[in-house]
C-alpha cells in the first residue's frame, strides 16, 4: 500500500494490477491487485477440469463429506474431499481430440472429468478400514450390510468406533447416509435406495468413524453398479 498525491484529484479504481482508493481520512492510496488468469497450458486445463467435476459434487454429497473428512489426515470438509479424490478418482478427456486447445477458452469448454466411483473416496482418514458384507436387493430396493463384530481393539481399530454406509447415484444427485452400528457389534442392517435412483448406476460405501468424530478410515467401495 502506498499514499500518492497528484494534480487531479482524487482518482480510485483499477488500473491493470494497481488499485486507487482513498480512504476516511480523505487520503489517496493505491495497492497491488493480484492479476487473475485462467488456465492456459494443457495440464493447467486438466487439472482444472478435474476439480470442476469433484466441486460439482459439493451440493449433493455434503452430509457424507462432512461425516467423512472432519480435518484430521486431510483438512475438513469439502477441501479434504478435494485433496483425496482430485488426483486419483478422475481421469480426463478431451471433449474434441482433433482441436487444439485455445488458450482463451474454459478448461470445461475443452477437457471433461470423469470420476471413477471405484476409487472415489467419501471418507479418508488414520482408521482401519471396516470389513463389511453387503448386498444388494433391486426388486425391493434394499441394500443389507453384515458385519463380525470385532473382539479385540487394535492400533486406530478400536471397538466403538462407528460404522457408516453411503448410496451414491449420480444420474439423480442422490446421496444417503446411515450409522449402521459399531465395530465390537454383530449387526445386520438395511437402507432403502436413494428416492428415483434404480440399481443401475448405484455405488455403495461404508467407512469407519471414530467415536468423538475426530478421525475417520479410508471409505471401501462395496458394490459399483456401473
Amino acid at each position: 500500500m502506498a499514499e500518492f498525491v497528484n494534480s487531479i484529484g482524487q482518482v480510485r479504481g483499477k488500473f491493470g494490477n494497481v488499485v486507487a482508493y482513498v480512504r476516511a481520512n480523505g487520503k489517496n492510496y493505491c495497492k497491488g491487485a493480484s492479476i487473475s488468469r485462467k488456465p492456459s497450458t494443457e495440464p493447467q486445463k486438466q487439472q482444472a477440469a478435474a476439480f470442476a467435476v469433484v466441486v460439482s459434487r459439493r451440493g449433493w454429497m455434503a452430509r457424507a463429506i462432512r461425516l467423512g473428512f472432519p480435518g484430521n489426515q486431510y483438512p475438513k470438509g469439502f477441501n479434504g474431499f478435494t485433496s483425496a479424490n482430485v488426483t486419483t478418482a478422475v481421469t480426463v478427456e478431451k471433449v474434441n481430440p482433433m482441436k487444439p486447445i485455445v488458450r482463451y477458452k474454459k478448461a470445461i469448454q475443452e477437457y471433461r472429468g470423469i470420476i471413477d466411483y471405484s476409487k472415489l473416496r467419501v471418507a479418508a482418514g488414520a482408521l482401519v478400514s471396516p470389513v463389511v458384507a453387503c448386498e444388494v436387493e433391486s426388486g425391493n430396493r434394499k441394500v443389507h450390510f453384515s458385519h463380525r463384530r470385532m473382539a479385540v481393539e487394535a492400533i486406530d481399530c478400536f471397538l466403538d468406533d462407528e460404522i457408516y454406509g453411503v448410496l451414491l447415484h449420480e444420474s439423480t444427485h442422490s446421496c444417503k447416509v446411515m450409522r449402521l452400528g459399531m465395530r465390537g457389534e454383530d449387526w445386520n442392517e438395511s437402507m432403502d435406495f436413494p428416492e428415483e435412483a434404480e440399481m443401475e448406476g448405484l455405488v455403495v460405501y461404508v467407512f469407519a468413524r471414530a467415536a468423538d468424530g475426530k478421525d475417520t478410515s479410508d471409505s471401501v467401495c462395496l458394490k459399483c453398479n456401473g
